[in-house]
């Protein structure tokens, strides 16, 4: 009976020696992976993913290739080289520069908007934003390399419409109309250039022109979609007839502005075009008019001595951050092609007479 005691208990501890052996190996290898440092390497769409034990061993791999992303054992993202995302910070304006010393100004675009990383210096950033390759200030920049980019903005073409769809903070985003074109594709063009894709007719028009259309046509569209400012295409009209300013472009503006005089701006201070209606509070700052006339006015003459002449002369065409309008009229990269989508849709509705005058 005691050697049988015995042979359990010498047995007993063999389980135990063999049960410590495996926690420590169970634990040394947990412990190895939480050491383990991974760089991922982005090419064509292409995903490749190295190991290392040594900081120092990841970041020399990191740095002698492009489009390689340095992640922590936790998987936070320590370090990157090449392209990718750059978010501006969402509570501000961010400039736009044309040059890395930040001394000429190009434009300006909205918190939280979302800018394609070209490159990374020192002390700049040279990004690509609605058709201009520019710089900005790498101070509370949110930037996200290739390896952590799930989604992208894109256009797409659907039954001979091109549409835009962005990924931004806010209102910024969204799926919008740009205009029509004669080319067929299923594919997605992930790019900053809309000319990449298309000619986009209305966003590259001359907006000192005569629009083909009446008072009256304008009202019997504003009457179809049930808009408020039904009664006033004479306005559009006259204010086309005293500066010289497309009334369908008008027209266009204000039906984006105030989404055809439904906003609470346009109802409360017949202000159709966002007068002073800052991004911090547009509602507070936005200016009074006594007529939706003298608002249209109003934009029609800015239009005409401040944009097509003047000293933010860029492009009489609504246009994009490259060159036109937008350049310096709106903090919104694309406001552009919504206005140009905008014109099309009123067009479209009115029988593409403009449309047929600028091909």
């Amino acid at each position: 009976m005691i050697r049988l005691k015995r042979k359990k208990r010498l047995k007993g501890w063999s389980m135990i020696a063999t049960l410590s052996l495996a926690i420590a190996a169970f634990l040394w290898i947990q412990s190895s992976r939480e050491d383990t440092y991974t760089v991922e390497t982005v090419t064509n769409g292409d995903r490749v993913t190295r190991s290392f034990e040594s900081l120092a061993e990841a970041k020399r791999y990191m740095a002698a290739g492009n489009n390689r992303t340095l992640f922590s054992p936790s998987g936070e993202v320590l370090d990157f080289t090449g392209t990718g995302v750059v978010v501006t910070p969402s509570d501000a304006i961010t400039h736009l520069y044309k040059d890395a010393s930040f001394q000429k100004r190009q434009s300006y675009v909205a918190g939280g908007t979302r800018l394609q990383l070209l490159e990374r210096g020192e002390n700049h950033l040279k990004v690509r934003i609605s058709g201009a390759d520019v710089y900005v200030k790498p101070d509370q920049m949110a930037l996200f390399p290739e390896a952590v980019v799930k989604r992208r903005g894109y256009y797409e073409i659907r039954d001979g419409d091109v549409y835009h769809s962005v990924e931004a903070n806010a209102n910024l985003a969204g799926t919008f109309l740009v205009g029509p074109t004669e080319k067929r594709s299923k594919d997605r063009y992930y790019t900053e250039r809309v000319e990449d894709v298309f000619d986009s007719p209305y966003q590259f028009a001359s907006i000192r022109s005569t629009s083909p259309y009446s008072a009256k046509a304008f009202d019997q569209y504003l009457k179809s979609i049930d808009s408020p400012l039904s009664g006033e295409g004479a306005a559009f009209k006259r204010a086309e007839e005293t500066y010289g300013i497309n009334a369908l472009f008008l027209l266009a503006v204000a039906g984006h502005e105030s989404q055809f005089g439904t906003s609470d701006i346009a109802r409360e201070k017949r202000n159709l075009f966002g007068f002073h209606a800052t991004d911090d509070d547009p509602s507070g700052n936005a200016t009074s008019f006594d007529t939706v006339e003298a608002s249209v006015k109003a934009a029609a003459e800015l239009f005409a001595t401040k944009y097509v002449k003047g000293p933010y002369a860029r492009g009489d065409y609504p246009g994009n951050k490259q060159k036109g309008i937008n350049i310096f009229y709106a903090s919104d990269p694309y406001w552009g092609e919504k206005v140009a989508g905008t014109m099309y849709t009123i067009d479209r509705e009115l029988g593409l007479k403009y449309l047929n005058t600028i091909q």
